[in-house]
């Protein structure tokens, strides 16, 4: 007896041209068990610093792999599958805003820019920016302060970001961040557990 319904979201990357990436979301109504989480499933999850909410059995056929679901008008993301036989698997579910990794959590834009060297009028080469990438991504406001730089009157102000994004090898510490305008100095560039699934940009504003 199926008792619930949810909306399985699968959610794809696209490129709709000039190096624009953005985010598009599908969706089907499907009939579903919802159910809680036992304490052996959750404690596991834990360690992997996941935070399980809920979980829907629903028929196996009926699953083609979507990341992301929806719940009463509620939005989860789908972090683990667990087949108890060959007709129902099992959704464990995490509450949308406690996940980063997720491609489907990446609902925030931001441009990759850097700087090209072209020769300018008098013969001499310049740097002149290039966007390389408008993409999804996470942003995290982490930190910011201000400093007396020695000149009178002036204080200089900084605020830093971490930034998630779908893994991509060309991303280095050269480039720069364009968000709303403002352009951020790439600091440092993680891929988490080398996995080659996400990476994590620090970048830092300054402004004077």
């Amino acid at each position: 007896m199926w008792r619930d319904i949810v909306e399985l979201i699968s959610v794809t990357e696209t490129h709709s041209g000039d190096n624009v990436f953005q985010l598009t979301e599908t969706s089907r109504t499907v009939f579903t068990n919802k159910k809680t989480v036992n304490r052996d499933e959750y404690y596991k999850a834990l360690t992997n610093d996941l935070r399980p909410k809920l979980s829907f059995e629903i028929r196996s056929m009926e699953y083609s792999d979507e990341q992301k679901l929806r719940h009463n008008g509620l939005d989860y993301n789908i972090i683990r599958t667990y087949s108890r036989n060959d007709e129902t698997v099992e959704l464990i579910c995490q509450a949308y805003e406690d996940v980063q990794t997720n491609l489907a959590s990446l609902r925030d834009t931001i441009e990759i820019w850097k700087n090209v060297f072209v020769e300018n009028s008098m013969g001499e080469m310049s740097p002149q920016p290039e966007r390389v990438f408008t993409l999804p991504a996470h942003i995290e406001y982490v930190g910011g302060g201000s400093i007396d730089n020695g000149v009178e009157n002036v204080i200089v102000a900084n605020s830093t970001i971490k930034v998630t994004i779908k893994y991509r090898p060309n991303v280095s510490t050269n480039m720069f961040l364009k968000i709303d305008g403002n352009r951020y100095e790439i600091q440092r560039i993680d891929d988490p557990l080398n996995r080659h699934e996400t990476l994590i940009i620090t970048a830092e504003r300054t402004v004077i």
